[in-house]
């Protein structure tokens, strides 16, 4: 009878179910949209109709696997800010707000100030982080958090709802921006300026928080009081750790809707800061220091974005159609044809990846290889053009859904002791620059810098 391990992935557009063997490998996955709703200012979570919904996949996946054993562990990865209070029963006070939601904009003003004299977050205050959101609900719905016993992340909500024990994740406490990322604790002055809820224990990915109690999942026999969960954390160094055990100095081009560099150095202990990037704590509990920096691919694609089948199609291809610009200006003409546009696009946003490649570099990041994961690496021709953009060959991770996986695999190393890296050199597909394409590439690269450090 086969052991199987559930990892969970809690997404801004879909939430995942895997069951991975013993080797990490995934046997069954489920993806279904993410359940949201709006409360008249944006969108928000209902945190127990999410874990209704995760229970509903996991049975699903058990009974479709044969009904034996019940699961060894269950561990969740996901989004960085949402969250909610929780009473003494565990029930939530009130909705979890998306972290992407801009409600929270003055609360950004009010905090500012406090944010700009302490570098050890590692992250700016802006109206994703949880800090400003803390604010903004002490405002307009005070009673939420007035009788909320703990702050509980979304992702880590249904391994607490489940176990009866509070925690956070390690690699989600910084995406609050009240979090000492070289000394890993809590910064009192801004919980105190962000009028902080309370907060529970921070556990590292691969920590058992408990077993799984009474409940649908024990109910099924899906699950038993034997089945523990497990921390996860953030998605992206999630799903990175697990490319990291394949290469330990991998950097990452986590190339979804929200485009995500990633890589680690080492902690000194001396805080550090640069424009571009945000630090953080790797999700497995080591001491150094992760570095993630962002672009918003989607506004690369805007050209087509009310053309779902033409945008398909021009990634498809073996090879994007036209050639590199010949220059910076005309890198930025917006007076093409739509192909061309969208090409010019998706050329702007790879120069901004190189940049921050090469400040990871300056930061200490090792120059290891690049590997990518996410939706759209699985283009092709525009993997091929990052790659010349990069001048270096990137490893596209196949299909496979690294978060719920990297998940799961934390939940084998609780149950085990031992670590699993899910990767096989065969689930590389090793995609090399175009020659002709570098030099243009290198030009107007060396350009973009220079115009960006005159602004």
């Amino acid at each position: 009878m086969p052991i199987l391990d559930c990892g969970i992935d809690i997404g801004s557009t879909n939430v995942k179910v895997v069951f991975v063997g013993e080797d990490g490998r995934a046997v069954w996955v489920r993806s279904i949209p993410s359940p949201r709703s709006a409360d008249g200012f944006g969108p928000v979570t209902d945190a127990v109709a999410l874990v209704a919904t995760l229970e509903d996949l996991i049975i699903e996946g058990w009974q479709e696997q044969g009904g034996g054993a019940p699961l060894r562990s269950i561990t969740a990865a996901g989004v960085g800010e949402d969250g909610i209070g929780i009473g003494d029963d565990l029930v939530p006070t009130g909705h979890a707000l998306a972290w992407f939601d801009k409600r929270a904009t003055e609360e950004v003003e009010r905090l500012k100030h406090h944010f700009r004299s302490s570098p050890q977050t590692g992250i700016d205050i802006s109206t994703e982080r949880t800090a400003a959101k803390w604010l903004w609900i002490r405002k307009h719905r005070p009673q939420e958090l007035a009788s909320a016993k703990f702050w509980i992340t979304l992702t880590d909500f249904p391994a607490v709802w489940w176990s009866g024990i509070p925690f956070m994740s390690c690699s989600l406490a910084p995406r609050t921006g009240c979090y000492d990322v070289y000394n890993r604790c809590w910064i009192d002055a801004l919980l105190v300026a962000a009028q902080a809820p309370h907060l529970p224990p921070v556990l590292h990915a691969g920590e058992t928080v408990g077993h799984v109690r009474k409940g649908r999942l024990r109910g099924s026999g899906a699950a038993s009081a034997e089945t523990i969960l497990v921390a996860g954390g953030h998605d992206h160094p999630v799903a990175a750790a697990m490319i990291r055990r394949f290469e330990p100095h991998a950097r990452v081009d986590s190339m979804g809707t929200a485009n995500l560099i990633y890589g680690e150095f080492a902690n000194t202990g001396v805080p550090q800061k640069h424009g571009l990037i945000a630090f953080s704590v790797p999700a497995n509990g080591s001491n150094d220091i992760s570095c993630m920096g962002a672009l918003e691919l989607s506004a690369a694609l805007a050209v087509l974005q009310d053309d779902a089948e033409s945008l398909r199609a021009f990634l498809a291809a073996r090879r994007l159609p036209g050639s590199p610009p010949s220059s910076l200006l005309d890198l930025q003409n917006q007076l093409h044809g739509r192909d061309t546009r969208t090409r010019r696009g998706l050329e702007m946003a790879s120069l901004e990846a190189c940049r921050l490649m090469e400040a990871m570099g300056e930061l200490g990041v090792p120059d290891g290889g690049i590997y990518a994961t996410g939706g759209w690496s699985r283009s092709h021709a525009f993997v091929e053009l990052r790659a010349s953009m990069f001048g270096k060959p990137i490893n596209v991770v196949g299909d496979m859904e690294l978060v719920s996986i990297g998940a799961a695999c934390f939940g084998i190393e609780a149950a085990t002791g031992k670590s699993v890296c899910p990767i096989r050199q065969d689930d590389m597909i090793r995609i090399e620059p175009v020659t002709a394409w570098q030099s243009a590439y290198r030009q107007v690269y060396e350009d973009y810098k220079r115009a960006q450090s005159a602004i």
